[in-house]
């Protein structure tokens, strides 16, 4: 059995002469030691106690921090013991520093390191997500940052009610509040709070669901509408029709996802590529009226990154610049959408979301199972809904594809 001993750790002196105190962790003959983030001057060490002298300035401090310590690696050591098998001293340190920033974390500072873990993964969108989610959290609890523990199911309501009360509707509300359990559930994945740690237990996402939102999705006759303008190549106007016949024709590509797109992407009459939102492989058939616009953008199209829609090029080179170009684009394509809806004669907010939703929308009435297709790309049952979409294989897939024809 291990063992955790306090000890000043006198082999290194800090510049003020003092010595860090810290726990002295034996397993299998084996020694590590664990910083407590404390030190003590020799004058004003019980050698014999293992402990601060009493005339120490902080020894009511010192005293509770080395006790809570000490008594956390031995609880520790004793639920490693009981969890049968052999476990390492490695196991045991890491377990404790986990508990230790545990401990030390509070909830605004992790969103902090979230945010900025996406945006190094280049995710800036995701981000930008979370850091509306942390300022309305702030905002709420009046600008201070809180612990895990203070977040209990009264707190999530007293959250909702606290958005619902300032004015934004329920599919707005919707989005902090899913990205707030998102965070806890990383949290739960990174041992920062216990594996039964679930705030959000009695909490109910459903009557965001009964909030009908606008219509979304344009049926085959109004797509076709859409593909018959007579338009100018070249023009703002062809562009955005372009990629919106696009997105319907291949499986309701997201637009970032479009912009990214290369000519490593299309292989074998397919288009594969990595969703930056998933990270999960997509393969798709490229049908008819896909290959023909990919075929325009070959031939009137190039640039030295090998981009096959002319959104992103060379000149964008960081992840900041590619997300402020791609945000640019889609806000012109959008705007030239409802240009192309009014001259279609189709009476609907028209964007580029709106072909993705279509695809998904005209599958189903085509009676394509929901085991194929998600009804809510994009939402929280994606990932179930991909794993299904995997066990299919490429035939039924494609079969499924071609009804939207």
């Amino acid at each position: 059995m291990a063992s955790a001993k306090v000890v000043l750790f006198t082999s290194k002196t800090l510049s003020n002469g003092a010595h860090p105190i810290m726990l002295r962790l034996i397993h299998n003959r084996q020694t590590k030691y664990f910083y407590l983030n404390a030190s003590c001057h020799p004058d004003l060490w019980d050698e014999e106690t293992k402990m601060p002298k009493r005339k120490h300035p902080h020894f009511r401090e010192l005293s509770v921090l080395i006790d809570t310590k000490r008594l956390e690696a031995q609880k520790l050591i004793i639920d490693l013991e009981s969890e049968g098998g052999d476990y390492s001293l490695e196991e045991l340190c890491n377990r404790l520093s986990a508990d230790k920033r545990r401990n030390q974390i509070k909830v605004l500072q992790y969103f902090d390191e979230t945010i900025e873990r996406l945006r190094k993964a280049g995710r800036l969108g995701y981000a930008a997500v979370f850091v509306s989610t942390r300022n309305y959290l702030r905002k709420f609890r009046g600008g201070k940052d809180f612990t895990f523990s203070d977040i209990t199911t009264s707190f999530i309501f007293r959250f909702d009610e606290y958005l619902s009360g300032s004015g934004m509707k329920p599919n707005s509300v919707f989005v902090p509040m899913r990205t707030f359990k998102t965070l806890l559930n990383s949290a739960r994945k990174e041992d920062l709070v216990k594996e039964d740690f679930n705030p959000f237990k009695d909490f109910s996402f459903t009557k965001y669901r009964r909030d009908k939102p606008h219509k979304r999705a344009i049926l085959r006759e109004e797509i076709r509408k859409i593909e018959h303008l007579e338009l100018t190549p070249g023009t703002q106007l062809y562009l955005a029709r372009d990629y919106f016949v696009f997105i319907y024709y291949c499986a309701g590509i997201n637009f970032i996802d479009l912009a990214y797109l290369k000519k490593e992407n299309v292989r074998d009459n397919r288009l594969v590529y990595i969703r930056r939102k998933t990270k999960e492989m997509i393969n798709v058939v490229l049908l008819p009226p896909a290959q023909q616009i990919l075929e325009y953008y070959q031939e009137h199209y190039s640039n030295a990154e090998g981009y096959i829609f002319p959104i992103l090029n060379e000149m964008h080179a960081s992840a900041e610049s590619k997300d402020y170009r791609i945000d640019k684009v889609l806000k012109q394509i959008n705007k030239a959408l409802k240009i192309l809806a009014e001259q279609a004669g189709i009476a609907i907010n028209l964007t580029t979301y709106v072909a993705r939703h279509s695809f998904a929308t005209n599958m189903k009435s085509s009676g394509v199972s929901t085991a194929i297709i998600s009804q809510a790309l994009g939402h929280e049952s994606e990932r179930t809904t991909q794993i299904y979409l995997d066990s299919f294989g490429n035939t039924i897939m494609d079969e499924a594809m071609k009804s939207i024809l």
